[in-house]
């Protein structure tokens, strides 16, 4: 199932409330090129988590892996 890294990726990309799109990587294989091939934007108001884990825009993906976009919580929880 998994590639070398040599080779293209397969990862899904979700926006939390939105869609959910599933994009191959060639080349490039950070959370920003995965955003881009979805055609997402990520807003100042959302998280990024890879596998539910907090992750930054230049994170490396392997495949099989999920990125969400979640909105953030704020005030009092």
């Amino acid at each position: 199932m998994f590639r070398k890294k040599s080779g293209t990726i397969t990862v899904k990309v979700a926006r939390v409330p939105g869609k959910l799109v599933e994009v191959e990587l060639n080349g490039g294989r950070t959370v920003a090129d995965a955003l881009t091939g979805a055609g997402f934007l990520k807003k100042d108001s959302e998280e990024i988590r890879v596998n539910s884990v907090d992750r930054g825009m230049d994170y490396e993906l392997n495949n099989g892996d999920k990125v969400t976009l979640l909105k953030s919580i704020e005030g009092n929880v």
